[in-house]
């Protein structure tokens, strides 16, 4: 009997075409193998959604309870502080198959915002925890997911210490890794969340862009929002 795929699950067909990285089936591969079948069916019938967010719109507030932990579907969507001078620090930012609001504590550290049009689904987090605690490679895929953003976290606090130059370079590898893409990259944030999560002036961030692309390094595309990577090796070794 054949593996049965993402897609066969009625309920989240519909999902499928929205999630376009390849990282989606092979992120829930220990999920839905034939055996899996009904747990699947199980763990998405928990969704609620999905929900559609426009940009800038809230989705939970820093000290909100943290009853959901939430998979982004498209767009992306951004974690934030702001603070009482007008400021605000993003912490990161998730795409497409990226789950964001996990945490043990009772209440959300952040806030979330949709930082472009967004479809997000929401998972009960007490009847997910419950059931990682029977099934161990849901288990496994939360754990998974939180490591990965413990580590991006832990890489942006490392990175903030570095020169503007760097920082940018740095911003775009990672997110060339995360949409695989090598090339022409797009950049779906605006510029002013660019800036404001490598803790830079939007000037500075221009001015950085601007020399990288005088030297080589990157070009413009054929839309404001594409960035081509000219000479990728040289941006890894800018980051370092």
């Amino acid at each position: 009997m054949t593996d049965l795929k993402l897609a066969d699950i009625p309920a989240t067909a519909d999902l499928i075409s929205a999630c376009s990285s390849p990282s989606t089936t092979e992120a829930f591969a220990g999920l839905i193998g034939d055996e899996y079948k009904s747990l699947a069916r199980t763990f998405f019938a928990l969704r609620r959604g999905p929900i559609r967010y426009s940009r800038n719109q809230t989705i939970v507030i820093e000290g909100d309870a943290s009853e959901y932990i939430f998979l982004l579907i498209s767009g992306v969507v951004r974690s934030l502080r702001s603070f009482d001078d007008g400021t605000r620090s993003i912490v990161s930012f998730y795409l497409p198959t990226e789950f964001f609001g996990l945490t043990n504590n009772p209440t959300h550290l952040l806030t979330a915002e949709a930082a472009t049009d967004a479809n997000i689904l929401f998972f009960k987090r007490a009847t997910l925890v419950s059931m990682a605690k029977g099934e161990s490679r849901i288990a496994n895929f939360l754990l998974m997911a939180a490591l990965n953003e413990l580590q991006r976290a832990h890489e942006h606090s490392v990175l903030i210490s570095r020169d503007a130059k760097c920082r940018v370079a740095s911003f775009l590898i990672n997110l060339s890794k995360r949409t695989t893409t090598q090339t022409c990259l797009d950049l779906p944030m605006s510029h002013q969340d660019i800036a404001d999560h490598l803790g830079l002036t939007i000037e500075t961030l221009s001015r950085v862009i601007t020399q990288m692309e005088n030297s080589g390094l990157v070009a413009r595309g054929r839309s404001p929002r594409d960035l081509i990577l000219s000479n990728h090796r040289a941006l890894v070794r800018m980051a370092k």
